[in-house]
């Protein structure tokens, strides 16, 4: 399968060192980009952008699915595909503790994350790339329990709560580390039931790669800790739409200052208490660009690009031989702006028009936006 998208006005591509190309054109052959600015004028499908901007699709950072398209803690079914209504095209799992009765000890924390990760290996809801199967880490657990879910293709760890043994929990970071697994840590006051509160401290004597949502998921910790991660650490900085906007306001102006935005990326941290929220990273994306004087095409690149780094993902920027997970969106009817990266500057979220996974157009017209000033035309198969 073959398309040819044209008459683009802007590419974000997702790289910071590089937030936006100037090419009008992009063929896709296979699911992949295999042309930017390319010369081939025919293809199956022919996609005309009629001038609206193509990103990256976005990926959700911090998501807490359980199976399938149906989040047991709001009751919802569907809601992986209503967030692939607003761009998300993959998400990452921080666990899956919403699991109604989940058991608590070391047999079934394994079971649970294998399950999840070959659930969604084979079955995409909605559409929607969900990277499932986050072990949940406890400080009675051995190097073989790592081994084991390792073995069986599960790729993050996480602290949901302290390890009070220092010594076992630098332990499961290091056997996590030595089979490139990525290890996450709860950041902030208590979540859920039985899920204690964390602080500066613990990062800095732990080590995990990433502070799940930084800015409180939904309780911050105090601001100057939140310095001290962001300061005296190389800790990812997690910054989540159920957590503390003031905090991520103050995390990226921070982040920014130190030439650190390559540490930030941007998620939702739902389902959760906060509910749904299928414009969420479009939605953290707008706040952050509305109150501060970072770019948005580099916001763009904090919840698409720095997120795939991140987490090892060859998705999430616009290059040659990538994955076509894209979007194509604009201002939307009625506003002042003009363009989709004028709209975020505005604070605003702007319209999503299109949105591709692997090359197919999944989404024409999202039914969670709404409509752009100007539309896609698509002709062919």
């Amino acid at each position: 399968m073959s398309t040819l998208v044209t008459n683009i006005g802007q590419v974000v591509t997702g790289r910071l060192e590089e937030p936006i190309l100037d090419v009008e054109t992009v063929y896709i052959e296979g699911g992949r980009i295999r042309e930017l600015g390319t010369t081939t004028a025919t293809a199956e499908t022919t996609i005309n952008a009629n001038g609206l901007t193509l990103t990256p699709g976005l990926l959700d950072s911090h998501v807490h699915p359980v199976f399938g398209d149906y989040t047991p803690r709001q009751q919802t079914v569907g809601w992986c595909e209503s967030y692939l209504h607003g761009g998300i095209t993959s998400m990452i799992s921080n666990g899956e503790p919403h699991l109604p009765g989940r058991p608590d000890d070391i047999e079934s924390a394994k079971s649970l994350a294998t399950l999840a990760r070959k659930s969604y290996s084979k079955k995409r809801p909605g559409g929607v790339k969900v990277r499932g199967g986050t072990l949940i880490l406890n400080g009675d657990m051995t190097e073989a329990d790592i081994e084991d879910v390792y073995r069986e293709g599960v790729e993050r760890l996480k602290f949901l709560m302290p390890v009070e043994d220092r010594d076992r929990a630098r332990d499961l970071v290091t056997w996590g580390h030595e089979r490139d697994m990525i290890v996450l840590m709860h950041c902030g006051g208590t979540s859920l039931p039985g899920v204690k509160s964390t602080n500066a401290e613990m990062f800095v004597d732990i080590e995990p790669d990433i502070a799940a949502h930084v800015n409180g998921g939904p309780t911050p910790i105090p601001d100057d800790e939140v310095a001290k991660l962001v300061i005296e650490t190389d800790i990812v900085l997690d910054l989540v739409l159920a957590g503390n906007q003031r905090v991520a306001v103050d995390v990226l102006k921070m982040a920014d200052e130190r030439n650190d935005l390559h540490r930030v990326q941007l998620g939702t941290d739902t389902p959760s208490g906060t509910g749904v929220t299928p414009l969420g990273v479009l939605l953290e994306a707008a706040f952050l660009t509305g109150m501060t004087d970072i770019a948005p095409e580099s916001v763009i690149c904090l919840a698409s690009g720095n997120t795939a780094r991140h987490h090892n993902l060859d998705t999430g920027r616009i290059e040659k031989g990538r994955p076509a997970d894209m979007i194509l969106m604009g201002a939307p009817k009625g506003s002042q702006a003009e363009t989709a990266l004028e709209t975020l500057n505005a604070g605003t979220y702007p319209a999503i028009d299109t949105v591709f996974v692997d090359g197919e157009v999944l989404v024409h017209g999202s039914r969670n936006t709404a409509p752009a000033k100007t539309t896609t035309t698509i002709e062919g198969t």
